[in-house]
């Protein structure tokens, strides 16, 4: 019995240190992104864009955010590149629970989401700072009703209302 119980502590232990190990690779997953998006915007990031674009497209209705959290895929107009290269004239961003908005998103991805975006409508003019592929963030549900298309995918870490 005794064995049993040293056995027992020594796994309970054991699921502690790899949770905290789990939980720190995350925040750093979430740190890199977050530098990238500054570096992005200072200058700097492979993988990351800045632009301004406008929304031309929004598919359909976002599902609401009490059934279950998602990216959802919606279509830009490039106005301008601000950083990075990219030199298609349209661009398919997703954004994580566009229903909520940017600055009130409090849950696991409040570290990938940023921004001063309340709404998104068609028409709207917005800077964005993007990670390509998605999947570099988010790899859970998506909405993409762009599914079939070969174009990349983007994700917005911030969205900000443009002029």
């Amino acid at each position: 019995m005794k064995r049993f119980a040293i056995m027992l502590t020594a796994a309970a232990a054991v699921s502690m240190l790899v949770g905290a190990v789990f939980a720190e690779g995350d925040a750093k997953k979430a740190d890199k992104y977050l530098v990238a998006a500054k570096s992005a915007e200072e200058g700097g990031g492979d993988d990351t864009l800045v632009i301004t674009a406008r929304v031309v497209e929004i598919p359909g209705t976002f599902p609401p955010n009490d059934l279950y959290n998602y990216v959802y895929v919606m279509k830009y107009r490039v106005l301008d590149v601000e950083k990075g290269d990219y030199d298609g004239r349209e661009i398919l961003v997703g954004h994580y629970n566009p229903l909520i908005p940017r600055s009130q998103v409090d849950d696991k991805m409040d570290e990938y989401v940023d921004g001063n975006v309340k709404k998104f409508e068609k028409g709207s003019k917005q800077r964005l700072v993007l990670v390509s592929p998605i999947s570099k963030v988010w790899n859970e549900a998506m909405e993409d009703e762009y599914f079939d298309s070969e174009d990349p995918k983007f994700y917005a870490l911030k969205a900000d209302v443009a002029q």
